[in-house]
């Protein structure tokens, strides 16, 4: 593929690194896809939920009255809702609410999508301060290996959108919205940590366009995936 006009994001890449396959069959070859299951269905509900209460579209955070699947909806922790309202009550103007920031493949900001090819970004809640830059994401359900990499990616995104080429802090942490036991995860970074986090995301993008191959990297994941053999999909793993 032509790196030149290959558009990619933090999920797209955390589907290839869990399957190169599946990650040809859905974002490349584009065949059908079931939609989101309840657990998935779910943590968008709760982001749709924070995201108005942010943006003063609703006045709480209580969960609607309604099931997923045979699950309930998310219930918000109160040991969040002052880490929430941090965000709600900063005086930004638009309170940078699900921002999205796009940029080329030389980490120039190219606006909100990524027309031409380069990475497009989502981030949760952003809030400015003198010097340093909050991004807050919010998670139902428990931590995952790759909330790591995505905090690193965000933060690639802070420094660039808020402080390049000055210096300046940006600090990307992840809260665990149902689970008040569970420590939230930070990573802290400055602008001397800027090479290196575009050199990380870079050689992933481009290992990502350039892969001709796309192996099936088989696991338990096959056992739910919409393109394994007994689904009838074209993979040969998932029987």
């Amino acid at each position: 593929m032509d790196f030149d006009k290959f558009r990619w994001s933090f999920s797209q890449w955390e589907n290839y690194d869990g399957c190169p396959a599946r990650w040809k069959f859905k974002s490349i070859l584009k065949l059908p896809s079931s939609p989101p299951g309840p657990a998935a269905a779910r943590g968008l509900e709760m982001h749709d939920r924070v995201e108005k209460y942010i943006t003063g579209h609703r006045d709480d955070l209580s969960p609607p009255d309604m099931m997923f699947g045979d699950r309930k909806p998310a219930v918000i922790s109160p040991c969040y809702i002052p880490i929430i309202d941090a965000y709600r009550d900063h005086p930004n103007g638009d309170r940078h609410c699900e921002k999205r920031i796009s940029f080329d493949h030389d980490w120039s900001i190219n606006g909100t999508r990524a027309k031409e090819g380069g990475c497009m970004t989502i981030l949760d809640a952003v809030r400015v301060e003198k010097g340093l830059v909050r991004i807050g994401e919010w998670k139902s359900g428990k931590p995952k290996d790759r909330h790591k990499d995505q905090r690193s990616l965000y933060a690639l995104a802070g420094l660039i959108s808020y402080f390049m080429p000055t210096d300046g802090r940006v600090e990307v942490t992840t809260y665990y919205l149902e689970l008040p036991n569970e420590s939230p995860k930070r990573l802290k970074v400055t602008g001397e940590d800027l090479p290196k986090l575009m050199d990380k995301w870079t050689s992933r993008a481009k290992d990502m366009a350039r892969n001709q191959i796309c192996a099936p990297r088989p696991g338990p994941h096959c056992n739910w995936c919409d393109y394994a053999r007994r689904k009838g999909g074209p993979c040969q793993f998932g029987r």
